[in-house]
């Protein structure tokens, strides 16, 4: 195998990964999300399959930009666009917002292990090393390229209906007509828009803490489940349950106040303390109990950040190896 061979096998293994990560999630029985058990009446299990079957090749672009850079001393970011063109990818089949906050995670995780290739083993603080430099680069032309990414996914729940929306909070809100022009103005990067969201959006918050949910909380509670329980599944439903037990879901915080999402975690809280006095195969009626209750508001309850920042946190350890056989 040539040099060049062996590097596109490297940069499409970590697109593959991704992709795995993204399956991984959609397939385990996450209470309040699409699974393979349930469905939202507009956002059925095949709409996340086909956009996972679409974001091969963005993440491929990703993790080539990521390595480029170690390479070019004319380092370019590229980070905006590569999110707008996976968000494209990603709603090509149906032209639904799937997979929004999971490219917001995915994306930067690709490049930065794309920037690790040249190391002879990748570890946790080479990884995270490499994904702090990509945060930190990014421009006001990656600022302008998310909103545009944004336009294109119109998600719900964008304005929060919690006391920390600010004037300042005006040039994150993609669906006003002049906030491209306020970023370019005001000179804003793609990190200094996250910074202005990062108190009620916790993927926002990720950027501008260099991951530090997923790589300090997320992905040593995924490590010890792993250990623990036979099933991947079964360990990333436990760690799911878990983060969800930790803090409010940001989703939710906006879309139904903090109240409520207070109250979504002491159920967590309740619902995790007994699953973990429980074999797996005795979950069920407790998961699903919950999971009836997260769905009991329509999409109000819906906890879609923990999920993404969850498949980030299966990407890592699927970049770090330490998931390598199904049972």
């Amino acid at each position: 195998m040539s040099i060049g061979e062996k590097l596109e096998q490297q940069l499409w293994d970590i697109s593959e990964k991704g992709q795995f990560a993204l399956l991984l999630d959609i397939i385990t029985p996450k209470p309040g999300n699409v699974h393979r058990y349930r469905d939202h009446p507009d956002t059925r299990l095949i709409h996340f399959a086909a956009s996972i079957a679409y974001l091969g090749y963005p993440l491929y672009l990703s993790a080539r930009w990521g390595h480029n850079q170690t390479i070019n001393s004319l380092r370019e970011s590229r980070l905006g666009e590569l999110i707008k063109i996976a968000v494209q990818k990603s709603m090509a089949p149906h032209e639904k917002n799937t997979l929004l906050g999971t490219i917001m995670i995915f994306v930067p995780l690709a490049a930065a292990a794309g920037s690790s290739i040249s190391q002879s083993k990748l570890t946790v603080s080479v990884l995270r090393q490499q994904l702090k430099r990509i945060l930190e680069e990014t421009t006001v032309e990656d600022a302008v390229k998310l909103i545009q990414a944004l336009q294109i996914a119109a998600p719900g729940g964008s304005i929060p209906k919690t006391p920390d929306w600010t004037p300042k909070s005006k040039a994150f809100n993609f669906q006003s007509p002049h906030t491209i022009n306020l970023i370019r103005r005001e000179h804003y990067t793609l990190r200094d828009l996250q910074s202005l969201a990062s108190t009620y959006d916790a993927i926002a918050h990720e950027y501008v803490t260099n991951f530090s949910f997923i790589f300090e909380t997320l992905y040593p509670l995924l490590t010890n489940t792993l250990n623990r329980y036979h099933r991947i599944e079964d360990a990333i439903l436990a760690t799911y349950v878990a983060s969800l037990a930790q803090r409010p879901d940001s989703l939710i915080r906006r879309k139904a106040g903090s109240q409520v999402a207070e109250e979504v975690v002491d159920r967590a809280k309740k619902l995790y303390d007994k699953i973990t006095q429980l074999p797996p195969k005795r979950w069920t009626d407790d998961i699903q109990a919950f999971d009836d209750y997260l769905r009991s508001q329509g999409s109000m309850l819906n906890p879609g950040t923990t999920a993404d920042l969850l498949s980030g946190a299966v990407f890592l350890a699927l970049l770090l190896e330490n998931i390598r056989r199904i049972y």
